[in-house]
């Protein structure tokens, strides 16, 4: 039975949903859908929101859904190594599985990200959303 402890919608300035996060009890990680365009200040603020929740709920792993993104994400690449990469790590974050698809621009963005924080967070590339819960579940640590 799935039992959400937490549930946000992040909204752009238009009042279109781009991020929802939700964690539940049973999988003990955070849930990220990221929802149509991804604009720098989207990804930026997405990203910090579900740190936080992360951390709120003493969790210390993500499972990134970007399945239903359109367009790229690789212009905050650089964000991610120099801003959210030390944030990351200071809220504990240990294991980051990302969901794409394989032929999506955000698998690129995701590879090339993977390479970025390899030394400091475990990630994993996936577009099966059931291997990428699999092993979140195999590294409960």
């Amino acid at each position: 039975m799935l039992q959400i402890i937490h549930s946000e919608e992040l909204k752009t300035s238009t009042g279109k949903t781009f991020l929802k996060i939700k964690y539940n009890s049973n999988e003990n990680w955070i849930y990220t859908d990221w929802i149509g365009y991804p604009t720098p200040e989207n990804v930026a603020k997405g990203a910090i929101a579900y740190l936080e929740a992360m951390q709120a709920n003493n969790l210390n792993r993500v499972l990134n859904d970007n399945r239903n993104l359109v367009g790229r994400w690789d212009n905050a690449l650089d964000w991610v190594e120099q801003v959210w990469l030390p944030i990351a790590i200071k809220a504990g974050l240990k294991r980051f599985a990302h969901i794409t698809h394989q032929d999506s621009l955000s698998f690129k963005a995701a590879s090339i990200m993977q390479n970025l924080i390899r030394s400091h967070i475990e990630m994993r590339v996936f577009t099966d959303p059931e291997a990428a819960k699999l092993w979140l579940r195999e590294h409960t640590n």
